[in-house]
């Protein structure tokens, strides 16, 4: 991977981990619900080389997969399925997709 793609992958980690952590909390407490902590749950669901495509393709079960991973990483009630859906659709208007260069 390029110098490049890096950086952008690191920029596209850093803005779905912070966005993610603006819609689950609550119930997660915002101030535990850094960008790193939110990646880390997302890698533990989808992988730990998720792409905009990825989001953009999420079964109902992925979807609710991420809230209960939420709930379970944080110790807190799960987000709403709802919450999910808007992190998810904030993260691709912000990455969408083919942004990183995936097909």
């Amino acid at each position: 991977m390029t110098v490049s793609r890096e950086r952008e992958r690191r920029d596209f980690e850093q803005a779905i981990g912070e966005t993610f952590g603006t819609y689950v909390s609550p119930p997660v407490p915002f101030e535990d619900a850094s960008a790193h902590e939110c990646c880390e749950v997302i890698w533990s669901v989808l992988g730990r080389d998720v792409t905009p495509r990825q989001l953009a393709d999420l079964s109902e079960e992925q979807i609710v997969a991420l809230s209960e991973a939420f709930g379970t990483y944080f110790g807190t009630e799960p987000p709403v399925v709802e919450r999910i859906r808007a992190a998810v659709a904030e993260s691709l208007a912000r990455y969408p997709v083919g942004s990183l260069g995936e097909v």
